[in-house]
């Protein structure tokens, strides 16, 4: 498995244990939240938070259906440095380390008014009303 190590600014391919280490340590809740090691955009083990405020796991499975959340927010550096090392190393057992809850995906829905069909129809209304104000 080829995996990728993320954050805000940093990017590491197939990264070793020591720099998995590192990376989740420097988490500190402030400028530093989010590290995510994934093989691509839908599958990812990903951890957000730092410093007093814990850090909550999610991972994703392939699909956006498939989107899950440690049911704990606040679980310890050295488990969750743990478990990426094992995600890196391709070992599934990861999984049964923590309890997960399972986060539905809600389609984005788009009001009607906000698309273009939208806006011709509020640009004819105002053009026809100019119109019948301004006469003939």
């Amino acid at each position: 498995m080829s995996a990728t190590l993320t954050t805000h600014d940093t990017r590491f391919d197939d990264p070793d244990p020591a720099t998995i280490a590192k990376v989740l340590a420097e988490l500190d809740g402030d400028r530093h939240v989010l590290a995510t090691l994934g093989e691509s955009d839908l599958t990812y083990l990903q951890v957000t938070g730092g410093g007093p405020a814990g850090l909550q796991l999610e991972f994703q499975d392939g699909s956006l259906d498939r989107h899950y959340r440690s049911k704990n927010p606040d679980q310890p550096l050295a488990l969750v440095t743990d478990l990426f090392q094992r995600y890196a190393r391709g070992d599934q057992s990861w999984r049964e380390e923590v309890e997960w809850v399972h986060v539905p995906f809600v389609p984005q829905r788009i009001a009607w008014h906000s698309t273009w069909i939208g806006y011709i129809i509020i640009l004819t209304i105002v053009a026809t009303l100019i119109w019948l104000w301004r006469g003939w």
